[in-house]
């Protein structure tokens, strides 16, 4: 065989090996892209992507992880949540499961919010979460409590209201935290038609209805990765979410411009909440201590941090605001005592403490948590004493 032949058998031997190593390549590919599909599938609900960014109608996202309640509008499904994050068989997210009778020598404490204290709206697994945190503080300084996260996402002090004396009372909660804010401005939009506050049109509550909701904005790229539940979790977990509160998402464009103000006569409203509260809590025993919520929100916010903002669920510009946590924080100075007020404000305005305008990252979480233990402990502390004497 001459010298040319042999070299162009090699050649050609290390081609078909190329060959062959890249079809292996390619088998090996679909054959784990196919395993993940089926995993993907068979562990979980369908997604529809088209829905989830507004091409399509879809049900009421709420109506995915949430039931109606008689007394508190809705409340979580039980079971898994999300990664990491649990919803206990009494509908309580980020709550181990707990019984209705409370162990002798133990402080129970109850969280009220909204998502930000139910760690949503960007998902903080249960350990991550404030108040969690906040009872892992407790029990290393050898305080012996439980507690129940009551919080939801888009709860106002309405809905907290409601879950506090119709559902948390029969817990026989020792302590109640409120840490409202933000969700309040909800409603002081409708002030005027406040007796119908979470009604449809024909009087109604329901979250079952078919419409066009913006959960995750559309990516172009999305028509060509629909078809695999697998690639669109991975879409999922990469993208921004373009949600409110109370997980309606982003109905139409909002292009009007923002408000300068706010109807100061939310502020009644929220007042009168914080009253029916601090007497629901007396006629059960229990103490509440009002916070005062942090936000990025703070005056003189770089134009940076303000594209973080979501202006538009409030349809209020910077100042109003602004104006309007400081409204919210000067009623719980005039209906709270002093020493049952936790300001967590200092934390307000630190880039790094929040994702957006108001929920917390976890690091924001820990140091929500400091400031909520520091409170704590001395109340709790003083409890065990008073009850083993």
């Amino acid at each position: 065989m001459s010298k040319t032949s042999r070299t162009d058998q090699k050649r050609w031997s290390a081609k078909r090996i190329l060959q062959f190593a890249v079809f292996l390549g390619i088998v090996i590919f679909v054959l784990d892209f196919a395993l993940m599909e089926i995993y993907t599938r068979a562990t979980g609900t369908t997604i529809d992507l088209d829905a989830l960014t507004g091409r399509t109608k879809m049900d009421a996202p709420m109506a995915q992880w949430a039931y109606l309640d008689a007394f508190c509008a809705y409340r979580a499904k039980p079971g898994q949540y999300d990664d990491g994050k649990t919803v206990d068989s009494y509908g309580f997210i980020s709550t181990p499961e707990i019984a209705t009778q409370k162990p002798n020598g133990v402080v129970r404490i109850v969280f009220l919010g909204g998502s930000s204290t139910a760690g949503t709206g960007h998902n903080l697994k249960d350990e991550e979460t404030w108040p969690w945190q906040t009872v892992e503080k407790l029990r290393a300084d050898g305080l012996h409590v439980d507690f129940i996260n009551g919080a939801l996402g888009g709860y106002t002090s309405f809905e907290s209201y409601g879950r506090l004396w119709s559902r948390i009372r029969h817990f026989s909660p020792d302590i109640v935290v409120v840490y409202h804010g933000w969700n309040e401005l909800y409603y002081f939009d409708e002030v005027d038609d406040i007796a119908s506050w979470r009604t449809l049109p024909d009087g109604s509550w329901s979250f079952k209805t078919e419409h066009v909701v913006q959960m995750y904005k559309p990516w172009r790229i999305d028509p060509f990765i629909k078809w695999s539940q697998w690639l669109t979790r991975l879409r999922l977990r990469f993208s921004t979410r373009a949600m409110g509160e109370a997980g309606q998402g982003v109905k139409e464009s909002k292009s009007k411009e923002l408000a300068n103000d706010f109807d100061p006569r939310g502020l009644e409203i929220w007042r009168t909440n914080l009253e029916l509260l601090a007497g629901a809590c007396r006629i059960m025993g229990a103490q509440l201590l009002v916070a005062k919520q942090a936000t990025l929100f703070v005056p003189n916010l770089s134009l940076e941090q303000q594209k973080r903002c979501q202006f538009e669920f409030h349809g209020m510009d910077l100042g109003a605001h602004v104006r309007a946590f400081q409204g919210i924080y000067r009623v719980i100075d005039e209906e709270t005592p002093a020493a049952d007020i936790m300001d967590v404000t200092a934390l307000s305005g630190v880039p790094e403490n929040f994702y957006d305008h108001i929920h917390p990252t976890p690091l924001g979480a820990s140091r929500i948590a400091d400031v909520m233990y520091g409170r704590l402990a001395p109340i709790v502390r003083e409890m065990e004493e008073g009850a083993g004497q």
